[in-house]
C-alpha cells in the first residue's frame, strides 16, 4: 500500500491500519498534526508512519505529546528497558549491550496491551519504532475488534451484553518473571464497550484464563472460542516490518500479537506507551 499524505488519509473509509507519509519529523509535528493523527488512529485503529526512524528519548517525547506516558516496573516491560529511560521496553531478542537474548519468545497470543489495568484506565496507545528487522518472520498481526463486534449475530450481542471478564495479571504467560509485588490486582472488564472517542461499540478480549461471564453469572464461553470466531469473520492485518516505521496502535480498538518465526535473528523494536485520558 502506497504511503498517502495525513490530511489525505483523514478522507479514506475506515480500515486497519493505514500507512502514511509525514514530511517533517515527528519531532518537528505542531499541536494540529498530533491532534489530526488522533482523529486518524480512533477511525483506522493502527497508523504506520513510514520512513521516522528516532530515538528512545525522541519516541518518550512524542508518546508524552499524546497522554501520560507509562513507566512499568521491569518485570512487566519483558526485564528489557533502555538504560535510564524506563518509559522505553526493548521488544525483540537485544540486550542494550548488544548481546542476543537467545530463544525469545512473547506475546504471540491475542492481546491488548494495558488490559491488567481497570476500565477507564486502559486507554492504552502503543508507540512502536522499527531498528533492526529481523531477515526473517518478525511480524505484527493486528485483529479488528471493532468489526468482529459488527459482525456478531444478534443472539451473541444480546447474550454479550453486560458479559464480563477478569483479568490476573498473574497468569499473563509475559509476566512470569515479574516480582509479586510488581503485580497490579485483578480486574473485571465488559465485554461490549462504547470507545470514548468514536463512540462506536466494540468488543474487549483480554487474555484470560476465566472466560466471558454473562451477566447472570453464568459462563458464556472462552476468550480464545470468540477471538477464534472473530478472526474468521474479519480477518487479521499482518504488518510486516521495514526500518524507521513508527506505528501507533489503540488497544482498546484493536487486538495484537507477535507473529514469531524469527528465532534467534536479531529483531529490535522501541515500544512506549501513553495512557489517553477519556473525554467526559
Amino acid at each position: 500500500m502506497k504511503p498517502l499524505p495525513a490530511l489525505a488519509a483523514l478522507r479514506q473509509p475506515r480500515q486497519l491500519g493505514i500507512r502514511l507519509q509525514l514530511d517533517p519529523r515527528i519531532p518537528d509535528l505542531g499541536d494540529e498534526d498530533i491532534q489530526l493523527l488522533l482523529k486518524l488512529l480512533a477511525r483506522h485503529g493502527v497508523l504506520c508512519i513510514v520512513n521516522q526512524p528516532v530515538s528512545p528519548r525522541e519516541l518518550h517525547e512524542f508518546a508524552a505529546r499524546w497522554g501520560a506516558v507509562i513507566e512499568l516496573p521491569a518485570g512487566l516491560a519483558l526485564a528489557n528497558q533502555e538504560p535510564g529511560l524506563p518509559s522505553i521496553t526493548r521488544v525483540g531478542n537485544i540486550r542494550p549491550d548488544g548481546s542476543l537474548i537467545p530463544s525469545m519468545r512473547f506475546a504471540e497470543y491475542w492481546h491488548h496491551d494495558g488490559d491488567f489495568w481497570a476500565s477507564g484506565q486502559n486507554f492504552i496507545l502503543n508507540f512502536l519504532s522499527s531498528v533492526q528487522v529481523p531477515t526473517v518472520g518478525g511480524h505484527t498481526g493486528f485483529l479488528d475488534s471493532r468489526r468482529a463486534y459488527e459482525r456478531l449475530e444478534e443472539p451473541h450481542r444480546s447474550g454479550l451484553e453486560g458479559a464480563t471478564i477478569t483479568v490476573r495479571a498473574s497468569q499473563i504467560s509475559d509476566f512470569k518473571k515479574a516480582a509479586p509485588h510488581e503485580l497490579p490486582p485483578d480486574v473485571q472488564h465488559p465485554v461490549l464497550f462504547s470507545h470514548p472517542l468514536t463512540r462506536q461499540l466494540a468488543l474487549y478480549l483480554p487474555d484470560s484464563s476465566t472466560g466471558i461471564q454473562k451477566k447472570d453469572g453464568q459462563f458464556w464461553g472462552t476468550v480464545e472460542s470468540l477471538i477464534e470466531s472473530s478472526q474468521q469473520k474479519v480477518g487479521i492485518v499482518e504488518h510486516a516490518w521495514a526500518e524507521g516505521d513508527l506505528v501507533i496502535m489503540d488497544n482498546l480498538q484493536v487486538m495484537h500479537r507477535g507473529m514469531g518465526g524469527y528465532g534467534d535473528h536479531p529483531r529490535l523494536l522501541y515500544r512506549c506507551q501513553a495512557r489517553i485520558q477519556s473525554p467526559r
